[in-house]
């Protein structure tokens, strides 16, 4: 997949760079394009790159109580503070994202009539181009609600003359889209490794289960589990013996179902497409200063308990929950320095090289300094490009995959089976039919991965909160992989905790977008669950285009 997928940015110019409100003037004739097969493979994966970023990935932990932003002002944390405006970057770049994918999509479906392919070739290409339409159209509806729905590309007058279609209605089509090329994509088990990264059957029916999943919808969200869990009709999968290899080596394991995919350094014309590290991982690996972004709350923290179960004292490392240390880089932990870098920091091996104990406690650091005359930086210093609670960011953190610039090119797993294991569970205990028989088939294994005593794993039945437990595993299962934000949305929570972590002044309200502030004591909620559920229309194209509405409360 990856010669493709690079060889698709050539095509930006061509798709790439145009909204809801342009259109592409500087395009191929039809008839010379697309009679080319890597003309159409490109154009496929080109809406393989354009559907999802790393940028989101991540950045929507932001959007969570898993994780502070910095200090410095940014678009997100302009939401999660309660000052944004419906100019606001994370706005924009949300709907213009998701416009210029289905522009991609809808130019290819537009020519499918003048793709010179083999007839089974053609009806995959298709398939996955309806996949990854009904993604972005999953992705609009549930940031902004109702949107404007096209099956094909508008002219330029009609996109300024475009209205808003019910959310329900196009839930409808992406159910009915999923199910439909379910029944055409091949199994993850028919995919040749030049192809891994593609999407499959099993990819469509976890998706599907995904969507009504965000509508709370348990019954349909349990049924379409159902097909990949008790059957291998959709693929086979499994999860990963080890929960740490998921996110170093795993990225095409049993567990795999829908990756990220990045292009590795020296590939065709020396392209590379990466994700940034700086901004997440110890300041030491990065040896820039740049903005940290992203800060793990105590709070995400002391949702990975001890392993007889018992919630661990704040500052307690030991004993924890495995996946505890493949998610946080806590003070005292060992890192692996990247071999592409010339960090001066001293590892086991010399001078960036090897491993090093990262101090993220600025006591510890001095004395690590002091002691051993190592140039540490990962400590909180009051400033924004430190750790402002005591945390980094270490889950897809591998060191063999960042280049000399910070960049890694690990492709980042978006879906994976240990998700459909707990939104069946979830929906199973929803709709009043959660028994030992589900618990044994979906917590209990994720626990035995966890490294959890038998006594834990067992199903605890009536004694204690069934639904708060689930929820539990949820979070420290997924911590750090952009779900958190969804969950807290479609739960409504809005129990506000007590904010732990060092520096931290705000949280969002789970929802609304309102801020926590900060009183020297809890964090108060200002305003109640209140109309700015909904992101706003971007103003911009509300100047452009009069015909859209704004939602309630902006």
């Amino acid at each position: 997949m990856k010669k493709y997928k690079i060889l698709s940015l050539l095509l930006v110019g061509l798709v790439g760079c145009v909204g809801i409100e342009q259109y592409p003037t500087n395009s191929y004739s039809d008839a010379e394009f697309w009679k080319y097969e890597d003309n159409c493979i490109a154009a496929l994966y080109l809406g393989y790159n354009q559907y999802w970023s790393a940028d989101r990935y991540f950045g929507n932990n932001i959007l969570s109580d898993d994780v502070y932003g910095s200090r410095h002002t940014t678009s997100s944390t302009e939401v999660v503070t309660g000052l944004s405006n419906t100019n606001n970057g994370r706005y924009r770049d949300e709907w213009k994202e998701c416009y210029q994918e289905l522009r991609t999509i809808h130019t290819a479906l537009d020519n499918q009539d003048h793709m010179v392919l083999a007839p089974e070739v053609k009806t995959r290409v298709v398939a996955e181009l309806r996949l990854l339409r009904a993604v972005t159209y999953m992705r609009l509806t549930t940031w902004f609600g109702d949107v404007p729905f096209l099956t094909s590309n508008p002219t330029l007058p009609e996109t300024k003359t475009l209205k808003r279609t019910s959310a329900d209605y196009i839930k409808q089509f992406i159910h009915s889209e999923l199910e439909e090329v379910s029944h055409i994509l091949p199994k993850n088990t028919e995919l040749a490794a030049a192809e891994n990264g593609r999407v499959t059957c099993g990819t469509a029916v976890a998706l599907n289960a995904r969507a009504y999943l965000l509508d709370n919808d348990f019954e349909n969200c349990a049924r379409e589990c159902v097909k990949l869990i008790k059957g291998t009709q959709y693929g086979t999968y499994a999860l990963e013996k080890n929960y740490k290899d998921l996110f170093v080596s795993g990225h095409y394991g049993p567990e795999s179902i829908m990756t990220l995919e990045f292009a590795y350094e020296g590939g065709v014309d020396n392209i590379k497409r990466s994700w940034d590290t700086g901004k997440r991982t110890p300041k030491s690996l990065s040896g820039l200063s740049e903005i940290v972004d992203f800060s793990p709350t105590q709070e995400l923290v002391d949702c990975f308990r001890k392993t007889d179960g018992t919630v661990a004292a704040d500052a307690d490392y030991e004993d924890r929950d495995l996946r505890f240390y493949a998610t946080i880089a806590y003070n005292g932990c060992t890192i692996e320095l990247p071999a592409a870098r010339s960090l001066a920091v001293i590892g086991t091996e010399g001078t960036g090289k090897g491993t090093y104990t990262c101090w993220t406690n600025p006591v510890d650091e001095k004395v690590a300094q002091d002691t051993y005359d190592k140039n540490l930086n990962d400590s909180y210093n009051g400033s924004h490009n430190r750790t402002l609670t005591g945390y980094y960011n270490i889950k897809n953190y591998v060191a063999n995959t960042i280049g000399s610039g910070g960049g890694s090119y690990k492709p980042l797993i978006e879906l994976r089976y240990a998700d459909v294991l707990l939104m069946y569970a979830e929906s199973m205990y929803e709709t009043g039919n959660m028994s030992q028989e589900v618990w044994n088939e979906t917590i209990l294994p994720l626990r035995q991965r966890a490294g959890f005593s038998s006594s834990y794993c067992a199903y605890p039945g009536d004694n204690g909160d069934l639904r708060q437990a689930i929820r539990d595993e949820r979070r420290a299962e997924l911590a750090l992989e952009g779900r958190r934000c969804f969950d807290i949305r479609r739960w409504a929570l809005l129990d506000n905790p007590s904010l732990k972590s060092t520096g931290a002044a705000y949280l969002i309200t789970r929802a609304t977008g309102a801020p926590f502030l900060d009183d020297g004591s809890n964090i108060q909620c200002p305003s109640p669950y209140n109309m700015k559920y909904w992101f706003p229309i971007p103003q911009y194209d509300r100047d452009i285009n009069h015909n859209l509405t704004q939602n309630p409360g902006w």
